[in-house]
């Protein structure tokens, strides 16, 4: 980033870029599911984090800075939920400054001060607002209304569109109503005479009820499994990220990235295939906690060299007492028909390429390997 007063150094620290000091004592959040990367825009700098769990929150802190001084001028938040009767939403909010100034944080990371500062506790609880029926949102995009906080009091609803996208993408923004004007936002005036659109407060957190098979309890269910394990698979990247040679922590670190690309699009088709059947939110659910389960089975393959799916004892038990012959078939009966999907090629090959240099694992078995691990062509 050319000509910027501050940065985002390899740490996940926000640094002044020129005297070195950090604006924060604590680095940003880092993990398996999470990213944060800065951009300029303008006078301003965006500070874009991002949660690759099952809310796939998305975080965007704009704020200036000049002269060693940061000056916030506004926090998005959009987060994915799952409502019983239909299915995943996006929810969030907007959080505006007041006229305060902002203290340099300490002992948190700089968002995290950011959204004490602007939003208070606003995340503690679910608010979905309607986009009112008058409001024209364009095709092949995703229209949400959010409250409005400013200094932690709410004062209104704002109505966002993410233009040509089904989900919030900080580019293709733009206001329909209660904007305020910023270089990262275009507005534009509402469509027709719109009112403000009524809110309805829900419970951030139901209770699964495991003897139930109705469907809004098998999505409650399968809502808080996928929580579990993706926080099991969070401290376990942590675990193998402190393990690894730098050189390591960047490939795992791209590996990551592109399972996270073949989990969403695969479990996505999953997903629209279903609809518009009721079980569609169940089976896409299913499909992100297989995906993360297999992902766990791998980096804890790497850090041990065990692999824990049973696969080549599987194969082995199947090739009987003609081991030469015996266990190449297995192995191929074993993983399916041919996955010819690109994006699931491209995280098979990275991450075979990695437990080959790190584990001499055959790359051709790792690939049959990872098939076994998820019922894509069962």
């Amino acid at each position: 980033m050319n000509n910027c007063s501050v940065v985002l150094d390899s740490n996940n620290y926000l640094v002044d870029a020129g005297s070195g000091k950090k604006l924060s004592g604590t680095p940003e959040p880092t993990g398996a599911l999470n990213s944060s990367e800065l951009y300029r825009d303008g006078s301003q700098y965006i500070l874009a984090s991002e949660n690759f769990s099952t809310a796939q929150s998305r975080r965007w802190v704009v704020f200036g800075y000049e002269d060693g001084r940061v000056q916030l001028r506004r926090i998005y938040i959009f987060s994915l939920d799952t409502s019983k009767q239909s299915g995943p939403y996006w929810h969030g909010y907007d959080c505006r400054p007041d006229s305060k100034p902002f203290p340099p944080p300490s002992g948190v990371p700089f968002s995290e001060s950011a959204m004490q500062a602007l939003c208070g506790d606003v995340e503690g609880d679910v608010v979905v607002v309607p986009i009112d029926p008058s409001v024209s949102v364009p095709s092949k995009s995703v229209g949400v209304s959010v409250p409005v906080y400013r200094a932690r009091t709410r004062v209104g609803v704002a109505t966002y569109v993410f233009a040509g996208s089904d989900e919030p993408n900080l580019p293709t923004v733009f206001c329909l109503s209660n904007c305020v004007s910023s270089p990262s936002e275009k507005t534009r005036s509402p469509a027709g005479n719109a009112s403000p659109a009524s809110s309805v407060s829900v419970s951030a957190k139901e209770t699964c009820n495991p003897d139930s098979f109705t469907n809004p309890d098998l999505i409650t269910c399968g809502q808080q499994s996928l929580e579990k394990v993706d926080a099991v698979l969070n401290d376990q990247y942590k675990k193998a990220m402190v393990s690894l040679s730098p050189a390591d922590k960047k490939q795992l670190t791209d590996v990551q990235r592109k399972w996270v690309r073949f989990k969403e699009t695969y479990c996505e088709e999953i997903y629209q295939s279903a609809l518009p059947g009721a079980e569609a939110p169940i089976e896409k659910l299913a499909c992100l906690a297989r995906a993360t389960n297999a992902r766990l089975g791998e980096l804890i393959y790497l850090q041990t060299g065990l692999p824990n799916d049973g696969f080549y004892k599987a194969a082995s038990l199947m090739a009987g007492q003609d081991r030469e012959n015996g266990l190449k078939a297995s192995i191929n009966l074993l993983g399916g028909v041919e996955f010819d999907d690109p994006v699931w090629k491209q995280y098979a090959d990275a991450q075979c390429d990695m437990s080959f240099r790190m584990l001499r694992e055959d790359l051709a078995y790792c690939a049959v390997r990872m098939r076994f691990q998820l019922p894509m062509n069962r």
